[in-house]
This record gives C-alpha cells, structure tokens and sequence, in this order.
C-alpha cells in the first residue's frame, strides 16, 4: 500500500496562476482542517489515515526533507473505498504542508514538477503532464500508470502552503474529474484557512 501511496504522490508539476495574492496564511492549527474530510467523500469510503504526516509519508527526491523550504508541517487524510471493483477512485490521498512563507511554499510546488519529471527510476511506469487546473493561486496536475492503474494527481498553492489531492485508481474507470471535484472541495476548505 505504501509504494501505490508513493507512486500517487510522484506525479504534479508547476503550472498556472490564478492568483488570490495578498497576505493571507495558513496557520498550523488549520491544517487538520485543510484535507479531506469524510463528509466531502461521501458515503462508500473509510477513512484510514488522518494524522500529521510523519517522514514515511514525504516523497522521494526534491520534496524528502521534513523541513524543505522552510516547511513547518503537514497533514494527511487518506481513504479507501468499500466497494473496490467500483468504477472510479479505490484509493485517495489528501494531504496539505506549511511553510514559513509563500516563498517556500511556491518552490514546493515546483518541486512536485521536478518529481513528475523524474518519474520513478527503474520503474515500469510512465508519466505524463496534464493541463493545469485552476485551483489556488498556483496548480499542477499529471498522471502516472502503471500497469492497469492510473496515479492522478492535482497540487496546487494558497498563501503559504500546497495541497495535493491524488487519486489511484483503474485506467479506464478513473479520470482527471474524479480528481478535481474533489480537490476543489479540499481547496474550498484550504481557502478559508488561509482568510482567517
């Protein structure tokens, strides 16, 4: 489950502005908050990870050190659904981190493309960039297949932290929609953390 869970989170880039600016922050005590929260998954998922992420939980290469770009913390939600041969999403993972200033946290969504460029080294998995959405004031998505599955993944940045929603799930059953309705509910939940 943890190298689907890797693989989920190798796959963003930087892409767009859509530019809320101004002064806004995140604060610490926010982040529980800022992830998916079971009445934004709906009923058919369980919920088996929500906690501070811990080192296992930081991707390999540009984005492994805890306290890369003056990063604070992070948390992380992460669901699986009950009925696994459903069509769409079977595994979700959800997962906001701050950092001491919007700086920081604009070169950590730089990161996220470097991981996609890279790919997994001396995997069979091939990766690919995806129009970038429109979420926050920066965004970044792409998508890594592996086999029969699909990794798709949409980071984007408010003020002063990312936020990444990844989705794994069958390649024919499971599209960038599924992954952006719900991203869309996390931002929602990140944006008003970062307006108090």
């Amino acid at each position: 489950m943890r190298a689907s869970v890797f693989a989920l989170c190798l796959l963003a880039l930087a892409g767009c502005s859509t530019g809320s600016g101004g002064s806004a922050t995140v604060s610490s005590d926010e982040l529980p908050a800022a992830v998916l929260q079971p009445a934004d998954v709906g009923p058919g998922w369980s919920r088996f990870v929500e906690a501070r992420q811990a080192r296992i939980d930081q991707h390999a290469g540009p984005r492994s050190d805890t306290a890369r770009f003056g990063r604070l913390e992070g948390w992380i939600a992460r669901y699986r659904r009950a009925a696994a041969e459903a069509p769409g999403p079977s595994v979700l993972d959800s997962r906001v981190d701050l950092f001491e200033d919007e700086g920081g946290a604009k070169k950590d969504l730089a990161a996220y493309r470097e991981e996609l460029e890279r790919g997994i080294p001396g995997s069979d998995t091939t990766s690919k960039l995806l129009q970038d959405p429109e979420l926050g004031d920066e965004s970044v998505a792409g998508e890594l297949r592996q086999g029969p599955l699909v990794f798709l993944t949409v980071a984007w940045r408010r003020a002063n932290a990312t936020a990444s929603m990844t989705a794994q799930g069958r390649t024919a059953t499971t599209s960038l929609t599924d992954v952006l309705r719900l991203a869309r509910r996390q931002d929602r939940r990140l944006g008003r953390a970062a307006a108090k």
